[in-house]
């Protein structure tokens, strides 16, 4: 695409059309791509450290490990642990977590997904100093499901995820047990993430002013911390707990034989049903349960998982930036040439435009034939949403672009004690997300689960219709969700989970009163 027929498409965005071109021609560490090593899937797949426990520590530290190559990055750990640890709870069990601050900015830690007290929340009004601990006690009461946990501080939250700092919670109950899905060396949590790593393997995060209005985009893809890896596996059903952790990167994962898999749960918890598929696409924040059947591979076959990019004008914007380079060589290797449609929701600009288009990021390798007792059952839970007839009230928020500023929310940037929306509590609303800018924008609201009604450019993917937290908004696009404001009163936020979005002021607070 020529650089004028690029800015006449830009200048959809409103606002966004007020970049200048010297803006445009800015750059950054990382626009040299990392192509897989020649020894890429020699690796085998490491998985989080976890913890079962009631009573525990999360101590935040300064460290340095080597991602990619031989070159160490300067990272963030919990515990030691990179990534950090997973933690695993029972419904109705009670927490006593101590999060200790050993790194050199102020931090906080959100429980994304989690309906928790709002001193408990994590909001960046409650952040710590260097030194310092945040006693949480709170109590786990709501459906089991692959949640998960990571920092919330205001204009910082971004280079914290990105160095290493969230893991995943799992909530367990009774009713999931009795459906005997696989679990222990059968369930899989993976984290995945893009990272950009200089030309001598070091994983970068320096901000200039375009990534702070589109996002920060990596050019590499890792998975729990690691490049490439392998996964050596039985030919039986195995469940994949999957996270997309990248600060702004839109990914649809799928395999590279174009095998189908099943969803049965997304960010609240289990589906009523499996549904089947062939690829899913998570914005950051978002997490899908999958069951996977290796059944149909003799052993001695391998597959791979991959990842494509989907962010429509963030990655375009993205790949311009780098001088077209950003994904020419790393993104192509391994990547699947069909283009095969997503799985429901409408996506801008389909691969990114940039030359983006995705590559594998982890091997499955079929080593053993196993008898599996495992039978996909044809149905999972009773899910009973609210009637939107019930609603009490609906309310429009608009996501817009601001001259010089960036993207915001009905127009205003975060103020950390300002009220921006008062909700009764136990009130059942109708939220419409307005996207009127350029770009899609995954939205998160804290302090509740909600339904999504339905889209203005689309019909609602799989892993959409079960019990959400984040919510992708395509550009000039309505989305629709119902919630109840059940959680105790108090001030929380929502936000873009576009991180340097939320970052530079993408986020506003909705008080329960």
């Amino acid at each position: 695409m020529k650089r004028k027929e690029f800015l006449k498409l830009l200048s959809i965005g409103t606002g966004v059309a007020t970049f200048s071109p010297g803006l445009l021609a800015c750059t950054s560490d990382g626009n040299t791509d990392l192509a897989l090593p020649d020894n890429a899937f020699s690796r085998s797949l490491v998985f989080p450290e976890e913890i079962r426990a009631n009573d525990f520590e999360l101590a935040a530290e300064t460290a340095r490990h080597t991602l990619a190559g031989d070159t160490s990055s300067d990272v963030y750990t919990l515990n030691g642990s990179l990534p950090s640890p997973t933690i695993r709870v029972k419904r109705g069990e009670s927490l006593a977590i101590d999060y200790q601050n050993r790194i050199d900015q102020e931090s906080i830690i959100h429980w994304h997904g989690l309906i928790v007290p709002p001193d408990m929340d994590g909001h960046p009004k409650d952040a710590v100093q260097p030194g310092q601990t945040y006693n949480y006690r709170f109590d786990i009461d709501q459906r089991a499901g692959t949640y998960w946990y990571h920092p919330h501080p205001d204009k910082l939250t971004g280079p914290q995820v990105y160095r290493g700092l969230g893991g995943l919670f799992i909530i367990e109950d009774e009713e999931e047990q009795a459906l005997n899905l696989p679990s222990g060396d059968y369930e899989l949590p993976l984290i995945v993430q893009d990272k950009r790593f200089n030309d001598s393997g070091q994983m970068t995060y320096n901000l200039n002013r375009m990534d702070r209005r589109m996002g920060f985009f990596g050019n590499t893809i890792l998975v729990n911390g690691m490049q490439a890896p392998y996964h050596e596996v039985s030919n039986r059903f195995y469940r994949l707990r999957l996270l997309n952790g990248s600060n702004a990167r839109i990914l649809d994962f799928s395999f590279s034989d174009d095998s189908s898999f099943y969803v049965i749960g997304s960010d609240g918890g289990l589906h009523d049903r499996p549904y089947e598929i062939s690829s899913i696409t998570l914005t950051p924040g978002e997490r899908a349960d999958l069951l996977v059947d290796f059944s149909g591979y003799e052993a001695g076959k391998k597959v791979r998982m991959t990842a494509e990019p989907r962010n429509g004008m963030g990655g375009m914007m993205n790949g311009m930036m780098d001088g077209g380079r950003n994904g020419n060589r790393w993104w192509n290797r391994g990547r699947r040439r069909n283009n095969r449609d997503n799985d429901g929701g409408n996506m801008c600009c389909g691969r990114d435009g940039a030359g983006n288009s995705g590559g594998a990021f982890l091997e499955f390798r079929i080593t053993n034939k196993e008898e599996d007792s495992f039978r996909l059952p044809q149905a999972l839970t009773e899910l009973s949403f609210p009637d939107e007839a019930d609603a009490d009230r609906t309310r429009r928020i608009d996501l817009t672009m601001e001259m010089m500023r960036g993207p915001a929310i009905d127009g205003k940037f975060f103020e950390m004690l300002r009220a921006d929306q008062t909700v009764q509590q136990g009130a059942l609303e109708v939220w419409e997300f307005n996207n009127r800018t350029g770009m899609p924008h995954p939205m998160h609201l804290h302090a509740t689960q909600f339904k999504v009604l339905d889209r203005s450019r689309g019909s609602l993917a799989p892993h959409e219709r079960g019990w959400k937290d984040t919510v992708r908004v395509e550009r000039r696009e309505t989305v629709r969700m119902l919630t109840k404001f059940d959680a105790e009163k108090g001030l929380y936020a929502f936000h873009c989970h576009n991180l340097e979005h939320e970052d530079n002021g993408m986020m506003a607070n909705f008080e329960i009163v």
